[in-house]
């Protein structure tokens, strides 16, 4: 039964009241289904909004704890670093040290037929400085020598050795002998001020990556 508008103004007044009622009704159910389908399209944009900002917010903390942590070994290397250098010496202490090598020869009884300081070997961060060194004198006396320069501050390594009796000099026991080894000592090496600029743009564009 269709409903016209004459049908309705023909109504009592218990109907109309009826209609309109129906009417408002069906007006906010619509109202309120649009609003809330409305409301739950924005709920959901914005739980994705949020899911984003947490998970950048998860890695921004990530990255605060690897950088707490990064801060920390560096501050522990740079004191490992600072006790390593005092023990490399500068270039204006390297002829100090070959005279200290000779003086300890010397006090130990001993001949140098050979002291050459050979050419430096770069590395990154310091360089070594070889000695080729050929001793004459007892056995004994060549221990106490070594034993020297082990205690010595500065890092000073000894390779290649041989030792052999030294039966071809003349005016010398059957105690004396010949040693020849060579001695490695290290200097640190200060990187110029253009290879610093250029180590801090890399390390600027690590972190930023």
């Amino acid at each position: 039964m269709a409903i016209s508008m004459d049908s309705i103004l023909k109504a009592s007044t218990s109907k109309k009241i009826l209609i309109l009622v129906a009417v408002l009704f069906v007006i906010t159910a619509v109202y309120f289904y649009s609003f809330y389908t409305h409301l739950d399209q924005q709920e959901n944009v914005l739980e994705k909004e949020l899911g984003k900002l947490v998970g950048e917010l998860d890695k921004m903390k990530a990255i605060d704890r690897d950088l707490e942590k990064y801060n920390a070994q560096r501050e522990q290397l740079d004191k490992q670093l600072a006790v390593a250098l005092t023990r490399l010496p500068t270039d204006k202490e390297i002829p100090a040290i070959l005279k200290n090598i000779s003086s300890l020869g010397k006090e130990s009884a001993l001949e140098f037929p050979l002291f050459r300081p050979k050419p430096e070997e770069q590395q990154q961060y310091y360089a070594k400085v070889p000695i080729e060194l050929s001793i004459v004198g007892s056995y004994h006396n060549i221990g106490m020598f070594f034993d020297k320069v082990s205690k010595q501050d500065r890092i000073i390594n000894v390779v290649d050795f041989n030792i052999s009796r030294a039966k071809d000099l003349k005016g010398r026991d059957e105690a004396t002998v010949r040693a020849s080894c060579l001695l490695n000592t290290y200097k640190y090496v200060e990187k110029k001020a253009d290879e610093k600029k250029g180590e801090e743009k890399k390390s600027e564009k690590k972190t930023a990556q």
